[in-house]
């Protein structure tokens, strides 16, 4: 009786329908398990986040009475100093480059902050998870207009949240996503606005869409 058995011809080309299918379907999974990450990531900060500014605010007053100034080196180190006891920082970065992830980009693709620039009195530092957060404080004709939140007018701290730290892209609305200190406290960016996340648009408001939809980016990016 005679064995039928595949060819050496036919063992490669099957090895190879595999290999080009690998190819095609590895990087769509990887996707998934690093947006499922992220998602992760950022649901446990924004609930870091909360904690600590109930507490700062618990220990310093109403955020009104911070007397919060853009661009105020003082000023943005004191709001730092507020939040610093509530966090385990691997590293910090006190207005100095190294827990930042730079070129940051909109969510359209360009670029928003090219390197670091220590006129702007930033302070960022990193979670022992790989999350990087920063500190910046904006003037209040930017919080409805860029960040979504209604009624403020004061400077207020925003917090940048990067999932991902240094890794790229490094983009608002996909890895980075904004938080802003009000008298109500922690407020998601967008929070009172219809969280536009458009493509072609900035990103800001992006986490308010997410948190609305279920801790899930369902918007094209």
């Amino acid at each position: 009786m005679i064995k039928k058995a595949f060819t050496l011809a036919e063992v490669l080309i099957t090895l190879g329908i595999i290999g080009v299918v690998a190819a095609m379907t590895l990087p769509t999974i990887n996707q998934k398990i690093d947006a499922r990450a992220n998602m992760t990531a950022l649901k446990k900060t924004y609930s870091l986040l909360q904690q600590a500014t109930n507490r700062a605010i618990s220990e310093h007053e109403n955020p009104i009475y911070w007397g919060m100034v853009d661009n105020n080196s003082e000023i943005t180190a004191k709001v730092y100093s507020y939040y610093k006891p509530y966090f385990n920082m691997m590293r910090e970065c006190p207005n100095t480059p190294g827990c930042w992830g730079y070129p940051m980009k909109y969510l359209k693709g360009t670029t928003y902050w090219a390197a670091h620039n220590t006129s702007w009195h930033q302070y960022a530092f990193t979670l022992p998870d790989g999350v990087s957060i920063l500190i910046d404080i904006f003037p209040a004709s930017q919080m409805q207009s860029d960040f979504g939140i209604n009624n403020v007018n004061y400077d207020a701290a925003v917090f940048f949240v990067d999932v991902n730290s240094e890794k790229n892209p490094n983009q608002l609305g996909k890895d980075v996503f904004c938080f802003v200190v009000t008298e109500r406290g922690l407020i998601p960016a967008g929070k009172d606005s219809t969280a536009d996340c458009s493509e072609n648009g900035n990103g800001y408001q992006c986490v308010s869409r997410i948190i609305q939809d279920g801790w899930t980016i369902k918007y094209k990016i």
